[in-house]
Parts: C-alpha cells; sequence; structure tokens
C-alpha cells in the first residue's frame, strides 16, 4: 500500500469524524460560546486578573496578601464561567468528542498493536458504561 492511499483514507476518516453528530454539535457549542457577551466579558475578566497574577508573583518582594486576593478573585470569575449554560455546554460537547476520538484511536491501535489492549467489556457504546458517564 501506498503513502497516498493511507492519506486518503485519513482524508475519508476525516469527513466521517467532521459530519458525526459529537463534532457537530461541538462546533455549535463552540459559536455559540463564543458569540456570548458574559462569556466572553468573564474571559476578559479572567486574563486581565491572571495577568495582574503574573506581574505580582515576579515582584522581587511579592506582595502573598494582594496575591491571596487576586487567586480568590480569579477562583470566583472562574466559577461563574463555569456556571454558565453555554460554558457547560461547551464543556459537554467537548467531552463527547474527545470520547469518540479516544475510541478511534483505540480502533486504531487495536488493529496496529491488538497485544497492547487490555481485555475490556466495552463494545464502543457509551450509553451503557459507568466510565464515561
Amino acid at each position: 500500500m501506498h503513502n497516498q492511499d493511507i492519506f486518503e483514507k485519513a482524508r475519508e476518516l476525516g469527513a466521517l469524524l467532521r459530519d458525526s453528530d459529537q463534532f457537530v454539535a461541538m462546533r455549535k457549542a463552540e459559536e455559540s460560546a463564543n458569540g456570548n457577551d458574559t462569556l466572553l466579558s468573564l474571559s476578559q475578566e479572567y486574563e486581565s486578573l491572571r495577568s495582574q497574577m503574573q506581574a505580582l508573583t515576579i515582584e522581587d518582594e511579592p506582595d502573598y496578601d494582594k496575591i491571596g486576593e487576586v487567586s480568590k478573585a480569579m477562583d470566583e470569575v472562574q466559577a461563574k464561567l463555569n456556571g454558565e449554560p453555554a460554558m457547560k455546554a461547551l464543556r459537554v460537547t467537548r467531552e463527547q468528542f474527545s470520547m469518540l476520538m479516544n475510541l478511534v484511536n483505540r480502533e486504531l491501535q487495536g488493529v496496529l498493536a491488538p497485544e497492547t489492549l487490555q481485555q475490556s467489556a466495552c463494545g464502543g457504546s457509551c450509553a451503557s458504561c459507568a466510565g464515561c458517564n
């Protein structure tokens, strides 16, 4: 088999992945998150705090009280970000696509080196798997 055949099959696999329900849902969630003013504002606030934290930690005599305040503020903003429905949807859809990619990679690994796979009761369906849900 020539490399060109391998690349052709890789493009076919890429197209199938691109058209998968998981990838389509993830892209929609990304678009929704990118257009969400609340998420953008919180992200900007978090980045500003992160920059402040970096500046505080490289000072010759760091102000540990101020570092603690900024750290607490960062945690609060992160919690707000994580609580936003658009962020939750993005996280869930990314996890679902990641699970699909893990199954694809496992399938490839099974073809290339079946001896490296551990025996598993996984039939490929995540619906009945306690580890994935």
